[in-house]
Formats: structure tokens, sequence, C-alpha cells
């Protein structure tokens, strides 16, 4: 009876937890989808305007930025540009949620008129005249016309470059509207104008004394923390930081072994057989070569290097495998055919005129000229005498052709010799008197030359062992002396720093794909956090998280170089004015007695714009300190950009008056409007409230 009353009791309390469970049960789907409120902000990757933007919205945005690009420049998006490609796709988004409700609110649109006139009437838009090869004085629209006109007999992929146009033009024609209102409302006045002239042109001459905090030894001034930390909150707009991650880490390169090149070597040979009878030598080379190109006629002295050897070469024959930077070749002759110009393989032994010693230099040629012929070395001969950068090489100049690569009298003498050997006669040019010698003879034959590159490249296994002994290295290292210590112990690893990698970059000195390391210390990772293996072009990477940095004002340890020095400058300057605020006298005497550290002297010729004095050098304060004071008064010492200075006004040099000051209001308006696409878009971003977490996805 007992047990039923205590049933009795509890049933309100069941009944709610069964209604809610049958409540869950039903609404289980909606509630754990990507749209239910246990899940808003899962997939955000940003906000804009008040508008949170999800995942497949911007992965949408960049394939569709993708797609264009592909499109416009007709190859596909690799990975260097793709930063690019993402950029584009999220100013799109601000420019759909952030901008548009601006054109809006203003007003600012294309009417259907105006798009004609920027396609083909009067103010064709500089857009289109690029999208037709021309500019404004090269343009003619009747190829617009024409284009238009038979639009349905363009090739389809002219019909879709097209199309992106002419989607994109309204948009841009309402921003530079939008931008315009900005720049066109710079106005400078005829009393700014005189002014901006008379900084740049009035001149002052200074008299000033001059103390460098250099002169007080930096071992003679100590510094805390606490002082650190309060001159950065005194001047936290100058210490404002991005958010960063500071990390470490250990490189495992991609190296090939030995037996990765015996491996490709066979495997580019067991290609020749193949290469030598295809009856499509074309589709062949693109489907076998790592560096696919089409064959192309060369001649012997474009021949690669391994091939000239061989002296002559048959059709259809294949010649190979050839090592040669890190790849291995192989070459096939196509064809043959006689060129207009001959090549030959030349040396020679230039003796330059000295000193306008014509003579000289002449009987000196024929004198080494007549040993050769007694039976001398040649190349012994340009080794001890040449004069020029083939000396060291045995005189050797390598082949070269009948076009002008050789001055002419040189040319001529070398092509009109038949066969090789020691031409009899000096040749005279303007660089001297040179003794040559044919080593291949002249040839006019130009060979079909196809070509299959294998690049030497780790394979499987290497990978394999590599990656055993990143992942040995990972587990190890457990901490941050582990870490270090693990790097210590193999000599081919090197350990890596990189501070404050911010949450959108895509390096690290040493890794050109460091994306995935980056996501990894921003949405995973933990202070002392030692990553697993992360698998990148060409390496293997292990990483530890050694340093959090979040935005806002800069920590002592991220700017203490800076700041250490600044702080010690202001307390070297306090003992400077100490001493220097209790002399007296003229400039040269308070120097005099200051001490040796002190530069007294006069500047001539400061401007107001300039903001540098002397041997002060730039110091925006003591300039303005100068122009704003009476000539003759001394201004008491104060601390400037580099030193302590006093100073004294002696005169101004007025600029000359002019008719008007257009050139200085120009100018100035230029500048300002030259600043607003920047700022604009600065307080469009600041305004719509944009906030990036891309990098929590990409």
């Amino acid at each position: 009876m007992a047990l039923i009353n205590k049933i009795n009791e509890k049933s309100g309390i069941i009944a709610g937890v069964i209604a809610v469970a049958l409540i869950l049960f039903m609404l289980g789907g909606d509630i754990m989808s990507n749209n239910s409120i246990f899940n808003i902000g899962k997939d955000r990757v940003g906000k804009i305007n008040g508008e949170n933007i999800s995942l497949p919205q911007y992965q949408y945005a960049v394939a569709t930025t993708e797609q264009e690009y592909q499109t416009q420049t007709d190859k596909s998006v690799g990975e260097n540009e793709r930063p690019n490609i993402e950029y584009q796709a999220w100013n799109e988004l601000i420019t759909r949620f952030a901008y548009k409700p601006e054109f809006e609110k203003l007003g600012i649109v294309v009417t259907p008129e105006e798009q004609i006139d920027m396609v083909t009437g009067k103010f064709i838009h500089p857009q289109i005249m690029s999208a037709f090869g021309g500019n404004e004085q090269g343009f003619d629209k009747n190829t617009v016309v024409s284009f238009l006109e038979n639009f349905d007999k363009v090739q389809p992929n002219i019909q879709e470059k097209w199309k992106i146009i002419e989607k994109k033009l309204p948009e841009i024609r309402c921003r530079e509207k939008y931008l315009n209102l900005f720049k066109k409302s710079e106005y400078i006045t005829k009393e700014e104008a005189k002014r901006i002239y008379t900084e740049q042109n009035d001149k002052a001459e200074i008299k000033y004394v001059f103390v460098p905090y250099t002169t007080v030894p930096d071992s003679s001034v100590t510094v805390n923390d606490d002082q650190l930390e309060d001159y950065i909150k005194k001047n936290k707009d100058k210490y404002k930081v991005e958010a960063g991650r500071s990390l470490e880490y250990v490189i495992f390169n991609f190296v090939p072994s030995s037996e990765d090149s015996a491996t490709i070597k066979n495997e580019v040979r067991d290609l020749t057989v193949n290469f030598k009878t295809t009856d499509n030598d074309s589709v062949f080379i693109r489907g076998n070569s790592d560096v696919p190109s089409d064959p192309k006629y060369m001649n012997i002295g474009e021949l690669p290097e391994d091939l000239k050897s061989f002296g002559t070469l048959t059709k259809d024959s294949v010649y190979g495998p050839f090592l040669n930077i890190g790849k291995y070749a192989i070459f096939k002759i196509l064809g043959t055919k006689n060129d207009s110009l001959y090549s030959l393989k030349a040396s020679h032994i230039l003796f330059r005129i000295d000193n306008g010693d014509k003579e000289g230099a002449r009987k000196k040629a024929n004198e080494i000229l007549a040993k050769i012929k007694g039976g001398a070395s040649f190349e012994e001969m340009a080794k001890q005498y040449g004069t020029d950068g083939t000396s060291s090489r045995g005189g050797d100049l390598g082949w070269f052709s009948n076009s002008g690569q050789m001055v002419k009298p040189f040319e001529e003498a070398c092509f009109k010799f038949n066969g090789k050997g020691l031409l009899p006669s000096l040749v005279e040019t303007q660089f001297g008197f040179h003794i040559i010698k044919i080593t291949e003879p002249k040839t006019n034959k130009k060979y079909l030359v196809g070509s299959v590159e294998k690049e030497i490249v780790a394979l499987d296994a290497t990978k394999d062992l590599l990656y055993n002994k990143a992942s040995a290295f990972a587990s190890a290292a457990k901490d941050t002396q582990s870490f270090v210590a693990e790097a210590k112990k193999d000599p081919t690893l090197k350990l890596n720093t990189f501070p404050n990698a911010g949450k959108n970059d895509r390096t690290l000195t040493g890794v050109t794909s460091a994306r995935e390391i980056i996501k990894w210390a921003y949405n995973e990772a933990s202070v002392g956090s030692v990553s697993t293996v992360f698998t990148l072009e060409g390496q293997y990477v292990v990483a530890m998280l050694i340093g959090k940095r979040e935005e806002g004002t800069a920590s002592v340890d991220d700017v203490r170089n800076d700041v250490t020095s600044k702080v010690k400058n202001e307390i070297k300057g306090d003992q400077i004015l100490d001493k220097l605020s209790k002399l007296s006298g003229t400039f040269d005497k308070i120097a005099s007695s200051y001490g040796t550290q002190a530069i007294a002297n006069t500047a001539q010729d400061v401007s107001f714009n300039s903001s540098s004095i002397g041997s002060i050098g730039y110091d925006p304060v003591a300039t303005g300190k100068a122009f704003g004071s009476k000539p003759g008064k001394k201004i008491a010492p104060f601390k400037g950009e580099t030193g302590v200075v006093m100073l004294e006004l002696v005169k101004i040099q007025p600029a000359a008056e002019v008719a008007d000051y257009n050139q200085s209001k120009t100018q100035k308006e230029t500048q300002r409007a030259g600043a607003d696409d920047y700022q604009v878009d600065e307080a469009i971003k600041k305004l719509a409230g944009v906030t990036d977490d891309r990098y929590k996805f990409y």
C-alpha cells in the first residue's frame, strides 16, 4: 500500500518526463539538425551586417567565384590562386550584405539605359574596353556592336565570359557611384591650399642643441615588466595586435633514396621500347612525361648536352635515360631538316689591346699561334694567355650560329672555314686579336626532338619509412621539453619556430601549404599540445603550439624589444633633461658644458612638411615647436624622437607668393581621393560589424 501511495505522489513528475521524452523523440531530427537552436553558429563562417554567413553559403560563393575564374582564364584553380579566390568570394558576400543596403538607402541604381550606354553608348566602361583589347584611344565600339549582333554564333566559352562581365558590370558601376560620392566631396579651400604650399616651401633657420639617447649606455638603465606594461597601457593605440599562434615544428621532407632513383631510372628505361615504336609521339609524351612538352626542331647548339655528345643522331632512335637536375630523361629523334642558318662549335684565345698597344698585342698573338702550329696545346695556351671568361675552360665558346651571335669579323672567319681545325691567321675584332679553333664543323641540320622526363621523387616505401619516423617523433614529444629534446637527437632534423601566425595565414617558414597546421593551432590545440603527423605537399610536419595571442592590446612578450627601447629612452631622456636644464648661456656654451655627447649646430632650409632638422633627423614634434615659436626665443629642453632637444628659431624665410594655389589644391585632393577606396571599405566593414571566422573551416 505504501508503495502505491509513493507512485501516486510521483506520478505527476513521471508523466512530465514521459511527455518531454515523447516530444524530443518526435522532434529529434529537427532539434539535432544544423538548423536547430542547438547547432546555431556551429557552421557559421562569419557575420556581415547582422547576417550569419553559413558554411554552405560561403562554399557556394567560393564555388561560383572559382567557376567564374576558370571561365575567364581558361585554366583551373591551383593552390597559388585559391587564397585569392576565397578572398574574392568573401568580398562578394560583403558587397551583398554590407554595400548593397547602402546603395539602396541612397537610391544608387543602374538603369537599363545606363547599362546599354556602358556597353555600346557614349560612355563605354573601361571593363568593356579591356575585354575587347582596347583603351580610350584605340577602342572601336563597333567591335562590341558586331559581337552582340552575332552573339549566337560566338563560341560557347566566349559567350560565358561575356555573361560574367554583363552580370558584374552593374555592381561595379554602383560601387563606383558610391565611392565617387566620397571622392567628389573632397574639397580643399583656398586657405588650406595656401597652408599646404607654405608648409612645403617656407624655409626656417633653426639653432639647436641635441643629445642623442644613445649617449647614455643601455647597460646603465634597467627596466622591469611593470614599467613595460604601464607604457603599453598608456599607448594602447600603438600596440593593437591581431590574434596569433606561435608554433614550433619539425619538417620531414620527402627526400628520394638511392633505391627510388634506381627504380625511376628503370621505369624510364622501360619506356624507351614503347617510345621508339609508338605511332603517336605527342600522345605518348603527354601520357608518360612529368614535364610534357611538344616536340620541337633544334639546331645542334640547342640540343640537350647529353645528345650533343653522340655526334650523329639517327631518326626514330631513342637516347637515354640521362640524369639531369633531379630528373631522368629520354629523347627521341622524330625527324630532321636543313635550316637556312648554320651552326658550329669553336674555341678562341683573345689578346686584348692594352693601353693602345695594338702592335704589341698582334705580336704576342702571332707568337702563341706559331707555338700552337708547332704542337703546343691550344687549350693550355688559352688557359695561360686568354683574357676573357673562356680562358678557364680552354677557350671553349660552345655552339653558335651565323645569326649575329658573334661580332661580324669573328663570325665570317669561322663560317668561311670548312671542316674543323685551327684557323691559319689571326682574326681582328673590336675586342682585340683572336686565335680561333673550330672544334666541330658547321652544319645546318635541325633535329625534331621529343622528350619524356620523370622526376626523381620519394616513392611509397620511402614515404612510409619517413611517416613512421615522424609518427615516432610525435609519440615521443609529449611536451615542450621532450619536443626540443627529440629534435636535437636527430641531426637531420631542424627545430623551426614561427611566432604569431595569423588566423588566415597559409604558410610557415619552410612549409608552403600550412593551412591545416594553422587551423589546428586555432581550433584544436592548447598551449603545449603536440600535433599528430600532418601530411602536406612533399613533406610531413609535426607541430607544437607554444603560445597564444588574442586580438587586442599586445602583451609585454609580444613587443618586449620595442617597448624596452622606448621605456629606456624615456629614462635616458629624464637623465639628460635633468643635466641639460641646469645649464645656461649660448647653445655652444651649453653643449660645451654638457660634454662631447651634445651637438650644437644650425639647420638651414628646414620645411615644416619635411619634419626633419639637421642632426636631429626626423622629429615632427621638434619641427612643430620650432615653427610655432617666435624668432630669438629659446625653447626649453624636451624629449624628442631620438634624443633631448633644445631649439631656437632664428628666422623663417616665407615662400614666394604665387598667383594661385591650384597645384597644391589638386595634389592634396588627389592624395585624399586615392585613399578613399580603402578608407570607405574599412568604414563599411566596421559599420556592418563584419566578423571573419573562416579560419575555423578554411
